[in-house]
């Protein structure tokens, strides 16, 4: 591979690994519930499988500091080895973890920690990556960063297909004792691939030019959060839009659409596929255009289109509508997410631009994409119309944020960030 390939592929790997350490434990909930709380009944153990999962977001918003801190301070790419590891050995020591008929309650609290560890892996390793791109490459940082974004429906897809060929072939009994640990040993494999990769590129050009100029700060997030909380206000509402349309959809409507047997489990397996597929199509378009016309557009256009959808998508129940509006969710989310995921990056100067970028990503994604299903669920038992008024009120916030938000796309990211808002 050339030296741009090497990029790109070093960028990818680490957030792969990390997405698909989270989409196979959510395709596994049945195997792990039964491995790890067979003291409760069927429904109590989905519940707390589903919390052990949900308990990854409260450490993002931790790495993201830790992890901005230190990428604003010694390299991307020195941290990105150390995220690399810690999601490829969390996600496999996970399938190495005794039944809980073996030890007990110590194997919750060993699964509890490694999900604590690979969310706090993860906080760091979005920034990174994508400042990895965004810094290497001068033009078209749009599309390129639609690389790194497409990792979520790439992982997406990967968690979703890889119990697949097991479930079909392995004896049921086989699934339920050790066959659900595979797709977690595999991403042992991955992680060595991913390391000889890494390994392989260069620290970005634009922190060694930092770096040279002595402009590194001792602590990045005070500069941060004293001269740039707009900004990361600002990016938190994007990132937070986003992410809570994408949970809505990815989460939420399946469950809806199974409760009511509009969809059978099988149903909603095949929507999650169709999901990470759309998803990848839209976020190399969206990155690509917001190149040519802007990210606020993008952006903009991209929240309108999940705003019109909203409503209807808790009404029009059936497999065709189903697929219909998971299918426009996911054209939504993929198409804005680049050119999301690049503004709010582009709107940091460089010493602070790691921590910028995590902290804007992570924190909107962790408190206001992450509780998305679980908060428009308890709405909507209170009346059924409630359901999509979570996801309302910051889609709407989204679009007055880039109503007032500069353009990014042009800027020189070697120099200081002129970008205001």
């Amino acid at each position: 591979m050339n030296e741009k390939q090497d990029v790109i592929a070093a960028s990818m790997i680490g957030t792969i690994v990390e997405w698909y350490g989270i989409f196979i434990f959510s395709s596994g909930t049945l195997y792990l519930a039964h491995a790890f709380y067979p003291f409760v009944s069927y429904s109590e153990a989905i519940l707390l499988t589903l919390l052990t999962f949900a308990l990854g977001f409260i450490a993002r918003p931790v790495g993201a500091f830790v992890f901005g801190h230190f990428g604003d301070k010694i390299g991307r790419k020195k941290i990105l080895l150390i995220t690399l590891l810690i999601s490829g050995l969390s996600t496999g020591l996970t399938g190495l973890i005794p039944s809980e008929a073996s030890i007990g309650y110590m194997a919750i609290v060993l699964l509890v920690l490694l999900r604590l560890v690979l969310g706090f892996g993860l906080g760091g390793e979005w920034g990174g990556a994508m400042l990895l791109t965004l810094e290497t490459f001068k033009t078209r940082r749009g599309f390129y960063s639609s690389f790194i974004q497409s990792t979520v429906g790439i992982a997406l897809i990967l968690g979703t297909l890889v119990f697949i060929p097991l479930v079909y072939l392995l004896p049921a009994s086989f699934m339920y004792s050790i066959g659900w640990r595979i797709p977690f040993l595999a991403s042992f494999v991955i992680l060595v691939v991913g390391v000889f990769i890494r390994l392989k590129v260069k620290e970005t050009p634009v922190f060694l030019d930092e770096k040279r100029e002595n402009k590194i700060l001792q602590l990045p997030a005070k500069e941060l959060f004293k001269f740039h909380w707009r900004k990361v206000l600002a990016g938190i509402m994007l990132a937070g839009s986003f992410g809570n349309f994408f949970y809505f959809a990815f989460s939420l409507l399946p469950v809806l659409f199974e409760s009511t047997k509009a969809i059978t489990i099988f149903q909603g397996l095949i929507g999650s596929a169709i999901f990470g597929i759309v998803n990848i199509i839209f976020v190399f378009m969206g990155g690509r255009l917001s190149d040519k016309i802007g990210r606020r557009i993008v952006i903009a256009g991209a929240n309108i289109l999940a705003l019109i959808v909203l409503f209807p998508s808790i009404y029009l129940v059936g497999f065709y509508y189903f697929v219909l509006f998971i299918s426009i969710f996911s054209a939504a989310n993929g198409f804005g997410a680049t050119a999301m995921s690049a503004m709010i990056s582009e709107m940091f100067p460089t010493n602070v631009r790691y921590s910028g970028n995590s902290t804007c990503y992570q924190y909107g994604n962790s408190f206001i994409g992450g509780p998305a299903p679980y908060v428009s669920d308890f709405l909507g038992s209170i009346n059924y119309i409630l359901y999509p008024v979570f996801t309302l009120l910051f889609i709407l916030i989204a679009l007055g944020v880039i109503f007032k938000s500069a353009e990014t796309n042009n800027l020189n990211l070697e120099e200081d960030s002129a970008y205001t808002t």
